[in-house]
């Protein structure tokens, strides 16, 4: 593998780690210091809501500019959400302006992702070659898995020992690093600014919305990722309040999804062309919905603990088929805008269904918000077997090793 993508790889891991961190933040942080599963929910909304009309720019703007120069400037972005989280920390409990200052950071975090995850991937393309690609994207998954799984460790971690803003400070060092690593990275425009973004923004949707095989695999990004922004915000409430974990044991109940769907990126790599590409994508969110399901009849950490695994497994293997066979069968001339609408679906789904499970959460309880989620998207993947013919018949294209 060569240096410069080991470099790539190495900046990715460092950003996703911090940036699962600023996530997990978000929703904790509101949960303790505002006890608040509303105002926690919202705040995971506003750290993926820009990317609704953001998203569509950041794509236009991927295919425009080096890929790798919007990186850097969305990273600028987190480290700057980071320096403000510190800032509300040290107002007292009663100021008035915590709670908006904390929807303003949320928001500045939601900007930071409209930016920087079409960018990562449209310059993970020009990095690795072609018959690279497959492979390289299914090892930037894994390192997204990986960041995620690491990051309610390390908020246990440094909260038990430094506070909040220990916390921030390790976002902060993190983003930071992981722009000092890009200095030598290069990449260029694939596209000249004679349209208006408008245009172009509408030529890579009707791209995708032309093939069918790209649709199709933008309509299960959807169900897995509304599956994630469920978990993401119920699980750290669900740990506390149901199975009245402390603060060390509820970071490592969350570990075990992190796990999980690491191990589900690398059994992707292991077995992804021996099996049935479309058909395990599918079967995947059907058994990723049915173990969050049964998660919410844990009484205990062993059996929360393997349902929660079943889920990652499933859907860290699915999620890796899935940004694989959209980096490989989009034409690289529209590539950004392709990538931009897979990250929008990651980052808005979540959101949205996070939202939502805050809200049910706030209304019903946690227990009732996480069995109502996880069946509503059961039965959409369900009606996804016999309706995303294209992805059922999908099979990926031969690949080489990095």
């Amino acid at each position: 593998m060569r240096l410069n993508v080991v470099i790539y790889f190495l900046s990715c891991f460092m950003a996703f780690i911090g940036g699962h961190i600023m996530n997990y933040t978000a929703i904790i942080y509101a949960q303790d210091m505002f006890g608040s599963d509303l105002l926690a929910g919202l705040g995971f909304g506003l750290c993926f809501g820009p990317p609704i009309i953001l998203g569509w720019i950041a794509g236009v703007y991927s295919d425009r500019i080096a890929p790798s120069h919007i990186v850097v400037v969305s990273q600028l972005i987190f480290a700057c959400a980071a320096g403000l989280f510190i800032a509300i920390n040290g107002f007292a409990e009663s100021s008035p302006i915590r709670i908006p200052l904390y929807l303003i950071t949320t928001f500045l975090v939601g900007v930071g992702w409209s930016f920087i995850a079409p960018s990562r991937l449209a310059a993970l393309a020009q990095i690795v070659t072609k018959e690279n690609l497959h492979q390289a994207s299914v090892i930037f998954n894994l390192l997204i898995m990986v960041g995620f799984g690491l990051a309610p460790i390390i908020i246990a971690i440094t909260k038990i020992n430094y506070g909040w803003n220990g916390v921030f400070v390790v976002i902060l060092c993190l983003f930071l690093t992981a722009t000092l690593l890009l200095v030598g990275i290069k990449t260029k425009a694939t596209v000249a600014a004679k349209q208006s973004v408008l245009f172009q923004t509408r030529e890579g949707l009707a791209s995708v919305l032309a093939t069918p095989l790209l649709r199709q695999l933008m309509i299960c990004s959807m169900l897995i990722y509304a599956l994630m922004g469920v978990m993401q915000v119920l699980l750290p409430r669900f740990a506390s309040s149901v199975l009245l974990f402390e603060e060390m044991q509820r970071g490592l109940f969350l570990g075990v999804l992190a796990l999980s769907l690491i191990l589900g990126g690398i059994l992707c790599m292991m077995f992804s062309k021996r099996l049935p590409t479309g058909l395990t994508i599918q079967g995947g969110i059907i058994l990723g919905a049915m173990s969050i399901f049964s998660i919410a009849f844990a009484d205990n950490f062993t059996s929360a603990s393997i349902a929660l695994m079943c889920a990652g497994l499933t859907g860290g293997y699915s999620a890796s088929l899935i940004v694989a066979g959209l980096q490989q069968h989009a034409p690289d001339h529209i590539r950004g805008r392709v990538m931009s609408i897979y990250t929008i679906t990651s980052q808005v789904i979540p959101a949205f269904s996070g939202l939502i499970a805050g809200i049910l959460s706030q209304y019903l309880g946690v227990m009732q918000a996480m069995q109502i989620g996880a069946f509503i998207i059961l039965i959409l993947g369900g009606i996804g077997v016999f309706k995303l013919k294209a992805v059922r018949a999908y099979k990926a294209l031969a690949t080489k090793p990095l």
